[in-house]
């Protein structure tokens, strides 16, 4: 269904069981596979391509050149044995999209992904499959997210940062540019469980940082630039250096946000 206040280019191709809500936008050489639900003022630029089944919230706004519900390893695996698109669209895991999301062009966002509402991505981000983003995120250009991450409300992501899978990021947590996140110990030289590092509330990491597998950064806690973190790293506390060593509290002055908490977890 396509209400008749919504746009279409002329050159855009929509599957028969695409939703198109009121005052909508479909630009040129864009396509729509399957169920796609648009909600009312929601804008696709030129050449998008979306897989259903997706949700696009109320006002988001996808740029240039985007893949929207990219099919997953095993999706795509099965498109191409049957030779059929259709079995993404019908079987395919979805994608929902929030209110106000804006999507900058080049991303990539697979099926099987969250992403809340008024989150924003720089260009050329990939999203891979079972990945949560809370609300009002900002997710940098160039960013890889690897599969089954789980990120917060609040985060802040810069210019070029790695998430590997299984990668936790708590709210109000600041990683600064070109910081990676690694899940396998031995680098494949034996068999692991691959475990990614968690980076608690409120914390930062700083530009270039290495987080080895599985380790904790503690609520609020800072880790300097270029430092690799081989433990975990208490709350409240300031580490660098390679390997990163602890080194101070965090002044009271810093991150009120987390003060505030500590009053409620108190009361």
């Amino acid at each position: 269904m396509i209400d008749k206040t919504a746009r279409l280019d002329p050159t855009a191709s929509l599957d028969s069981r695409a939703e198109i809500a009121e005052r909508c936008f479909i630009g040129p050489a864009s396509r729509l596979v399957g169920y796609v639900k648009a909600d009312k003022f929601v804008r696709i630029d030129s050449n998008v391509t979306v897989y259903g089944p997706a949700e696009i919230g109320e006002s988001a706004y996808i740029g240039p050149n985007c893949v929207l519900g990219h099919p997953t390893r095993q999706e795509l695996s099965k498109i191409l044995e049957s030779g059929d698109l259709q079995s993404k669209a019908v079987e395919g895991k979805i994608l929902k999209v929030g209110r106000g999301c804006r999507t900058r062009a080049g991303c990539i966002i697979y099926s099987d992904v969250t992403v809340g509402n008024e989150v924003e991505f720089g260009h050329n981000v990939l999203v891979r499959e079972n990945v949560r983003i809370g609300d009002n995120s900002r997710i940098g250009t160039n960013v890889v997210i690897d599969g089954s991450c789980n990120i917060g409300r609040r985060v802040s992501i810069q210019t070029g940062v790695y998430l590997c899978a299984y990668s936790n990021v708590e709210d109000h947590v600041f990683l600064g540019p070109y910081c990676v996140f690694t899940n396998d110990k031995y680098v494949m030289q034996k068999k692991v469980k691959l475990v990614g590092p968690t980076v608690k509330r409120g914390a930062s990491i700083g530009a270039n940082a290495t987080l080895m597998a599985g380790v904790t950064i503690g609520e609020g806690a800072v880790v300097g630039a270029g430092s690799v973190v081989t433990r975990n790293v208490p709350r409240r506390m300031i580490c660098f250096g390679v390997p990163a060593r602890r080194r101070k509290k965090i002044p009271e002055t810093w991150r009120p946000i987390l003060k505030e908490t500590d009053l409620m977890r108190n009361r």
